[in-house]
């Protein structure tokens, strides 16, 4: 029913890959009960499954949806690394010699830099609800607090007339194979949203993968973003040549015409388009991880045991 622009390989340093707001619908009111998707008013059980899984599941009063963090020394976020690593592992053949690759004291690895331990950072992810394993994460990163991951990178400098109006970033998007194409990754997407706006921070900042010009092209046409570069930037933290636009989607301030732009246009079509999405609660558990390689002592007595053999 809903067809999504067409995009590469996810990377973390593009938050777009994963979803992309769906093209307006042009039915929801500013109403947190949407009533014409009332389940007191939908003729059949599975309209009223899909109120009450998807609609009412983007509260943030709902923990089940979405955990959110802020502080960076919560020990849940280990699960975010290891996630990462999961992905950029599989799909980036990312090798733990990288400089954000570390053993987490389990003995498994995770992907981890100095902007998750920042105050700058907040973490929202999504938990598989059969075996609690985290399947998709989104971070952002407030302008005002810190540098973005495109500035410390040198990718892209954000101007101080941007920022003063409370800019974040998106980035380090990821999510499991499994989750892909279920609404967790647009469930991260509301829920930053909605943290954000609360917060005041009424514009978002990210990156569009260079190859991604049909995508670039939607966001611009249906949506209030803005490029800010011209050309595409090296981020190639993770992938060696890799080039994207840096765009913003102002959000507006309360009442302002760019703030109903946003939400006609962008938040109330993502929210309405989960109800004809696979909904990542449906997920069975999830593959087992990576083994972690054997320890010291244990190589130094498989090559004991080699002598031994030889």
């Amino acid at each position: 029913l809903i067809s999504l622009p067409q995009s590469p390989e996810p990377s973390f340093n593009d938050p777009s890959h994963l979803f992309a707001p769906i093209p307006s619908i042009m039915l929801a009111q500013r109403s947190s009960s949407f009533l014409f998707l009332s389940p007191r008013i939908l003729p059949n059980q599975h309209l009223r499954s899909i109120s009450t899984h998807h609609l009412r599941a983007s509260s943030l009063l709902d923990p089940s949806v979405c955990e959110i963090i802020e502080d960076s020394n919560d020990p849940a976020l280990e699960d975010v690394w290891r996630l990462r690593f999961k992905v950029a592992r599989k799909i980036m053949h990312l090798p733990r010699s990288h400089p954000a690759v570390l053993q987490l004291g389990d003995g498994t690895w995770g992907v981890r830099d100095e902007l998750d331990m920042a105050e700058s950072t907040v973490h929202f992810f999504i938990r598989n609800p059969t075996d609690g394993k985290v399947v998709a994460a989104i971070r952002t990163v407030d302008a005002n607090k810190s540098q973005l991951e495109m500035e410390k990178f040198n990718w892209h400098n954000l101007s101080d007339e941007i920022k003063q109006g409370g800019a974040v970033e998106w980035c380090r998007l990821c999510a499991s194979p499994e989750a892909r194409g279920t609404t967790a990754a647009p469930m991260l997407y509301i829920q930053s949203v909605r943290y954000h706006l609360k917060k005041k921070n009424n514009n978002f900042i990210f990156m569009v993968d260079q190859k991604a010009k049909k995508l670039l092209n939607y966001y611009k046409k249906w949506t209030p973003t803005e490029q800010l570069t011209k050309d595409p930037v090296r981020c190639d933290e993770f992938e060696p040549g890799r080039k994207s636009w840096v765009l913003s989607m102002p959000m507006g301030s309360p009442g302002s015409l760019t703030r109903m732009k946003f939400m006609l246009n962008v938040y109330y079509p993502a929210v309405l388009g989960t109800c004809f999405m696979k909904s990542y609660r449906d997920l069975g558990p999830s593959p087992i991880e990576e083994a972690a390689p054997p320890s010291e002592e244990k190589k130094e007595k498989l090559e004991e045991e080699k002598l031994r053999v030889a």
